[in-house]
């Protein structure tokens, strides 16, 4: 699985990585909304960093992630609303993008409370406070494909061709 085949996630990235200056991150004023492709904004969910450990207070969420919750969880935080295992493992994903200012790609199954799953996955994309400090919030983008791989997670992925120069090699993480 890569971002390419999925053409929002494929959109998102090349939006993001239109919008850096010189290979550094995009602020959020280079992440103006009104530069955003307009297919994207059901797709999109904006949070800030609240701890470099992954933690993320959610600022705004697109309507297709309202509609798949049932409700709109503006302004909670990631420890609010995922707990366990799958908070650890969205958690680490922030943290990835936070530590190495690099997009993430990640798929798995999304949990709810009713007990459902759906297969899912995210592009999350870091906004510095400035190209060269640190990351302040994350875009993010989240689709669901039809889900042929039951209880399957692949592993989280640093999106190859977005790295620094000095950082030539992309990074796959287990989990």
């Amino acid at each position: 699985m890569t971002v390419d085949e999925d053409p929002i996630l494929a959109s998102a990235l090349r939006f993001w990585t239109s919008s850096r200056p010189h290979d550094r991150l995009p602020t959020r004023r280079e992440i103006d909304p009104i530069r955003i492709p307009p297919k994207l904004f059901p797709y999109l969910i904006l949070a800030d960093v609240v701890a470099q450990t992954g933690q993320v207070r959610y600022r705004l969420v697109g309507n297709e992630m309202m509609h798949r919750w049932g409700a709109n969880f503006a302004g909670r935080r990631s420890d609010e609303i995922f707990s366990g295992d799958y908070r650890d493992y969205l958690e680490a994903a922030y943290a990835l993008a936070i530590a190495k200012r690099m997009p993430v790609f990640t798929a798995s199954r999304f949990r709810w409370d009713r007990g459902g799953f759906l297969w899912t996955r995210r592009l999350m994309l870091p906004i510095g406070s400035s190209p060269e400090g640190p990351v302040s919030q994350i875009l993010i983008v989240q689709t669901w494909p039809d889900s042929p791989g039951g209880d399957r997670t692949d592993p989280m992925l640093i999106v190859p061709g977005t790295e620094p120069l000095e950082n030539s090699k992309a990074m796959l993480i287990d989990k």
